[in-house]
């Protein structure tokens, strides 16, 4: 009886486990994409990240996208990491920004430059922070250098 007992408990736990983890999407599976944790959305609040690169180019175009109907204020600091043995690594802890208030209007965008030329192949996050009704946000866009 005690031994039926373990063995449900067993049953039931490896039933748990199953349960949370998360089947990797088919077409990831097909296109051979790297499987990245991203806990920061593209978009929040009505604003949106996007990121444009060129192959073999140095700099990305990354843009803020403010769909919302209110006035979004960022600056010109970002977050650049490279995914590593399966966390993200910050690449650019030594760059400066100057601070400035950058207000982004609704219905408009700000574009930026994202220097990439010291960075090698591999799959990237941008990552901006952005105030909305003295609210503190942020948004990411994940992207592959080739």
């Amino acid at each position: 009886m005690k031994n039926m007992k373990l063995f449900l408990m067993a049953c039931l736990l490896v039933l748990l486990a199953a349960c949370g983890s998360k089947p990797v999407p088919e077409e990831d599976k097909q296109n051979g994409a790297p499987q990245v944790e991203n806990e920061i959305p593209a978009e929040k609040a009505g604003v949106e990240a996007e990121l444009a690169i060129e192959e073999g180019n140095e700099e990305a175009k990354f843009t803020l996208k403010n769909s919302s109907d209110q006035e979004a204020g960022t600056g010109t600091a970002y977050v650049l990491e490279r995914w590593t043995d399966g966390k993200w690594e910050k690449v650019n802890n030594n760059q400066m920004f100057t601070e400035q208030m950058i207000m982004v209007k609704a219905g408009e965008n700000y574009d930026q430059a994202i220097d990439l030329k010291d960075q090698e192949a591999g799959t990237y996050r941008v990552s901006k922070d952005f105030f909305m009704n003295e609210e503190k946000e942020k948004v990411a866009v994940v992207f592959d250098k080739k």
